[in-house]
């Protein structure tokens, strides 16, 4: 099996995901608790969404997610509005306050990469930056519709 079989690089993904967790994101303490937290960023990527789908994509039961719903609409994160479409479902938006999290997070990982960046070399941080590139732009052909 040569480096390039599909086992073998869906395997660096998975290490590469590790690292990017264990590297920066496990580096930064989360304000809020992780399911809290996922469920924010979730709202962050679809806008505006069920319960019911919130606990699929996070893979949460739904009387679980109703309750992280509930303490992030208390603690103004997110606003619970009744579907305009369906009046049995609500839809779940994310907050100023909500987004403001998102936010934060993301600066301090992108301070934490700034940081560590500073030991590269000039030749690695250009090699660095188009590997990144080049790896997003395949990631988005591979899911293209």
């Amino acid at each position: 099996m040569n480096n390039l079989s599909t086992p073998n690089v869906s395997q660096k993904f998975i290490e590469t995901l590790i690292l990017i967790h264990n590297n920066f994101y496990r580096q930064t303490n989360l304000p809020i608790p992780l399911n809290q937290f996922g469920t924010l960023m979730v709202l962050f990527t679809e806008e505006s969404v069920s319960i019911t789908d919130i606990s699929h994509i996070l893979n949460i039961s739904k009387q679980q997610m109703t309750t992280v719903i509930d303490k992030l609409v208390c603690n103004g994160m997110v606003q619970k509005n009744p579907d305009p479409k369906d009046r049995r479902r609500s839809v779940i938006t994310l907050t100023p306050a909500g987004q403001k999290i998102i936010d934060d997070q993301n600066e301090r990982v992108r301070q934490l990469f700034n940081q560590h960046m500073q030991q590269l070399n000039q030749e690695e941080t250009t090699q660095l930056s188009h590997s990144i590139l080049t790896f997003n732009q395949l990631l988005e052909k591979m899911f293209l519709k």
